[in-house]
């Protein structure tokens, strides 16, 4: 009987934790408009003056995923490094960034603001201080949770985090535009709020429209789906003003052309091609792989790698060059990509 009752209160307690938990994450939910106005720190009276640019695009792993990370949502174990990690892989983004003598715009994802998973340390803010050959910062957020309760012997916990462009112009305008589509209740309330970001910087008598974008992860594809429809109408929209518009960053999703592995268990579903319209450019270095799985810390030549952060660029903007930088993934689950680009 003692034993009955003892298991019927830890069965009670189980239900009442998952039962709080839920309410706390309905009654905290983020819940963007579709379109806000971004964060936007510092300015400039910089104006943009020329016609090629040096665009970067880095999706940081919120500085915890490391080449001796793996990670539970993608099949390994951990849910955070040890602290030290943390700031060494900070430190070494840091100094990427800084390496990159020519850029004139980068794109970053997965910038954490305050979590449990990057220790609580403002990576953010971070990045905009020491970062200082870009006095213009837009911020918008993708993922705010005040408790992750996943996975359940050591949860995730509180997360805000999103994306950031870095740019040393004047910035006109930018707004951060919410993705449509969720997941299903309740994974949804603990998930992130996917978007992209639109900066605008004044060039001649038009506007260079530079787009910070990452699509959604772990959906099957039918979340990307909805979001590739829902982007098409602002892309097109852009270029009818006139304007240049220069998309990056992580699309979770391979370019054309690229060859799907023989790895089922990858998901890649591949960019819709002539999109948004025939003319706009999609630009991958189909040379080197961007993204690495993280079911295992990574081991050169064996761990899976693919091809998910890439350009897509208005038929007004030329193509020069695209890189992938080659760093074997030592600070981030992903490989920075650099691109060339003139104004037409």
């Amino acid at each position: 009987m003692l034993l009955l009752k003892i298991s019927l209160a830890v069965i009670a307690l189980a239900v009442l934790y998952f039962v709080g938990i839920i309410l706390l994450g309905v009654f905290t939910q983020y819940k963007p408009e579709t379109e806000t106005d971004a964060q936007i720190t510092g300015t400039t009276n910089q104006l943009l003056q020329k016609d090629t640019l040096t665009i970067y695009t880095w999706n940081i792993g919120y500085a915890g995923l490391d080449k001796k990370s793996d990670f539970f949502y993608d099949g390994g174990k951990m849910v955070r490094p040890p602290e030290e990690r943390v700031k060494r892989s900070l430190e070494g983004i840091q100094q990427e960034i800084k390496s990159w003598s020519d850029a004139d715009v980068v794109f970053l994802q997965e910038v954490d603001v305050k979590a449990k998973r990057s220790w609580q340390i403002p990576i953010a803010d971070e990045i905009i201080r020491e970062q200082k050959k870009f006095p213009v910062s837009v911020f918008g957020k993708n993922y705010d949770v005040r408790f992750v309760p996943k996975p359940f012997t050591e949860p995730l916990g509180q997360v805000t985090s999103g994306i950031l462009t870095l740019s040393g112009w004047k910035v006109k305008d930018a707004k951060r535009i919410s993705y449509p589509g969720s997941f299903p209740f309740p994974t949804g309330v603990f998930f992130l709020n996917r978007c992209f970001t639109m900066m605008k910087v004044p060039y001649q008598d038009k506007e260079v429209v530079f787009i910070n974008t990452h699509n959604s992860a772990f959906d099957g594809g039918v979340l990307k789906q909805q979001e590739m429809e829902f982007f098409k109408s602002y892309l097109l929209a852009e270029y009818a003003k006139g304007n240049y518009v220069i998309v990056g960053g992580d699309w979770n999703q391979v370019p054309p052309g690229f060859e799907r592995s023989a790895i089922a268990q990858y998901e890649e579903t591949p960019v819709p091609e002539n999109y948004p319209a025939t003319g706009w450019k999609w630009v991958a270095d189909m040379q080197h792989r961007s993204n690495r799985k993280v079911d295992t810390p990574f081991v050169k030549g064996i761990t899976y790698t693919t091809i998910l952060d890439f350009f897509l660029l208005s038929p007004n903007v030329e193509v020069i060059n695209i890189q992938g930088l080659t760093r074997d993934f030592e600070y981030s689950d992903h490989e920075p990509v650099k691109i060339q680009v003139r104004l037409q």
